[in-house]
C-alpha cells in the first residue's frame, strides 16, 4: 500500500471513529434532555425523544410521520411556519399542543442540518413556566410568507386547487427557467414542466392536498423552458390563506443526490463483480488442488 493510500484509509478510519462518537453523544443527549427534541422533513415528523411524547401525551410511534404543527397552538402555527421557512434559528416562545388540545408554554427553536445527503430540521421543545400570550404578527408578514417565502433557498410555489400557480419565488423561477410573469395564473399542465407520463402522480397529490391532506416528498423529472432535465423532489400541502384553500409546494434540486446515488450504485457492482470473480477463481483452484497427483 502506497504512502497516500495509508493516509488515505487513516483518514477514513478516524473519520468513522468521529462519526461514531457524534452519533453515540446525540443518542445520549436524546435520552437525558428534558426538552423534546422533533428530527422532522419540512413539516413530517421523522424521530423524536421520550421527552417529546411525554410533553404531549402520546406513544413515540404514534407520533411519527405526523405533520409538527399538529403539536403547535393554533394561535401560533402561522409563526411557526414562517420561520421554518426563513430557515430563522432564533428560539420563539410559543404554546405547544398535547393531546387533548391542551396547550403548554414551551421555547420552539429549529435549525436545518444534514442528513443523509438531505436537509432536515433537528427542533427543540424547551418547556417555559409562564404562559405565553399570542405572538404579534410582523408588520411586514403576509400570512406566513412574504419577503420569507421569496428569499427562501429552496423553490416554493402556492397553486390553486387546480393546479394552477397563484405565486412563486426567486428560487422557482431560477429552477422553472421561466419568470414569474410567465408562470402565475398558469397550471403545471399549460407550462409542460414535468412530462406525461408524471402528470397522474402530480394529479394524485394534488387530490390529496384538496382533502386537507398533505403529500409525501416524491420523485420527478423537470424539465426547464431551455430543455434541461432536473430531477427534483416536490411535496405540498394545504394551506388556508386570505380565507382561501391553496396548496404550498417545495421543490428541491436533488441533482447532487442522484449523482452519490448512481456512484454508491456503481461502488455496489463492482465489489459485487470482484467477490463473484475471486469466488469463481477459487472454486478453479480447488479443482486443480484436487486434480494433482499425490507427491511421490
Amino acid at each position: 500500500m502506497s504512502s497516500a493510500d495509508t493516509k488515505n484509509s487513516v483518514r477514513s478510519n478516524l473519520a468513522k471513529v468521529a462519526l461514531g462518537e457524534c452519533e453515540e453523544r446525540f443518542r445520549i443527549f436524546m435520552e437525558t434532555t428534558r426538552e423534546g427534541v422533533i428530527i422532522h422533513d419540512r413539516f413530517k415528523i421523522l424521530e423524536i425523544n421520550q421527552a417529546f411524547a411525554d410533553m404531549v401525551g402520546l406513544k413515540p410511534g404514534s407520533i411519527l410521520g405526523r405533520d409538527v404543527l399538529e403539536f403547535i397552538a393554533s394561535d401560533f402555527r402561522d409563526d411557526i411556519v414562517d420561520k421554518l421557512l426563513a430557515g430563522d434559528e432564533s428560539p420563539l416562545a410559543v404554546s405547544g399542543c398535547k393531546k387533548d388540545g391542551t396547550a403548554f408554554p414551551i421555547e420552539f427553536c429549529s435549525r436545518i442540518v444534514p442528513q443523509g445527503g438531505n436537509r432536515v430540521n433537528l427542533t427543540l421543545f424547551r418547556p417555559l413556566s409562564k404562559p405565553v400570550q399570542t405572538a404579534p404578527r410582523h408588520p411586514g408578514a403576509d400570512d406566513g410568507l412574504g419577503l420569507f417565502f421569496d428569499l427562501a433557498p429552496d423553490a416554493y410555489y402556492l397553486a390553486d386547487e387546480t393546479g394552477t400557480f397563484i405565486d412563486v419565488n426567486k428560487a422557482a423561477q431560477g429552477l422553472f427557467g421561466h419568470k414569474k410573469e410567465f408562470v402565475l395564473g398558469k397550471s403545471f399542465l399549460k407550462l409542460k414542466i414535468l412530462a406525461p407520463d408524471q402528470i397522474h402522480r402530480v394529479a394524485r397529490n394534488l387530490a390529496l392536498n384538496i382533502l386537507g391532506k398533505p403529500a409525501d416528498p416524491e420523485e420527478y423529472v423537470l424539465q426547464r423552458r431551455d430543455g434541461q432535465q432536473i430531477p427534483v423532489e416536490i411535496s405540498a400541502r394545504p394551506v388556508k390563506i386570505n380565507g382561501h384553500k391553496l396548496m404550498f409546494g417545495i421543490v428541491r434540486d436533488i441533482t447532487d443526490k442522484k449523482k452519490t446515488e448512481a456512484a454508491l450504485h456503481r461502488a455496489v457492482k463492482e465489489i459485487e463483480a470482484l467477490v463473484e470473480k475471486l469466488g469463481i477463481r477459487d472454486k478453479g483452484e480447488g479443482r486443480r488442488s484436487k486434480n494433482k497427483p499425490p507427491a511421490g
